[in-house]
């Protein structure tokens, strides 16, 4: 089974790429990479990869990589934006991965889990494919009161387009509960496994060229494209509005708020 709740279709991957992960993804991939300590030559699983930020990467640090993801869009944008490096990428099922037993070194996972509907099963898989002193490294975000990028959205697009829009978005903040996070590795076998709080400052110098991206790169962009131009002007302002003292009028700078695990399968 599959969770479809955040997919992207058509050419949104290439838009998400564009827009998003500069602001949002590589500050995160970057803090997730340093905890797994990882030497050139180790191999690496980059779960839910989505348009392989963190497999581009490590795979800059002389990492071998694996990206896995559902969804074909993302993994032909992935691909296309790490020829040359020594990185591949394949359709992957978290609850059901095609990868021997004790195969990586460490495994990262950024904004995935909440996703998976059935997320015991996806950490046993994950706890199978690590070797014996393997680390996995997953973040989740936290609520939508700690996170204005997604807070914005849900009151602005429950506004301006119905609460049934908002839902997508919701569900990025759809598991936040650290002691949860950390029962999953433990029962799965990890030890030790630390949850800890974790806030990025992220920045965006244009916040209206972010935020323009930003509604061409959700689940309901297709709903946005659909509105007429001032419509669209002033469901920009909107979001703009509801991040508060974040924006100064031209620029974004935003607090992001995840859960961050790591977890270590014993030697």
């Amino acid at each position: 089974m599959i969770n479809t709740v955040w997919q992207l279709s058509g050419d949104m991957a290439e838009r998400y790429e564009e827009f998003l992960v500069p602001v949002i993804f590589v500050p995160w991939a970057r803090d997730l990479l340093s905890r797994t300590h990882l030497k050139p030559g180790d191999k690496l699983l980059d779960l839910a990869c989505g348009t392989g930020v963190v497999a581009r990467l490590a795979a800059d640090q002389g990492v071998s990589v694996i990206g896995g993801d559902i969804n074909p869009g993302m993994l032909a944008v992935a691909a296309d934006r790490a020829k040359g490096l020594h990185v591949s990428f394949q359709q992957a099922d978290a609850q059901a991965l095609s990868f021997e037993d004790g195969c990586f070194d460490a495994l990262i996972c950024q904004q995935g889990l909440q996703f998976f509907p059935d997320k015991p099963v996806a950490i046993s898989e994950c706890f199978r494919v690590l070797r014996p002193g393997g680390r996995a490294i997953f973040c989740t975000a936290r609520g939508l009161d700690e996170n204005p990028l997604m807070r914005s959205q849900v009151v602005a697009f429950g506004r301006h387009l119905g609460e049934d829009t908002t839902m997508a978005i919701r569900s990025v903040c759809g598991f936040t509960d650290p002691d949860e996070m950390r029962a999953l590795f433990e029962q799965a076998g990890f030890s030790p496994v630390n949850v800890e709080k974790v806030v990025l400052d992220l920045f965006a110098p244009d916040g209206r060229a972010f935020v323009n991206g930003m509604m061409k790169s959700t689940p309901v962009a297709d709903r946005i494209a659909a509105m007429d131009q001032p419509a669209r002007d002033a469901l920009r302002e909107a979001l703009l509005q509801e991040f508060g003292a974040c924006f100064d009028g031209s620029a974004l700078r935003f607090p992001h708020s995840a859960n961050v695990a790591v977890a270590a399968r014993p030697a």
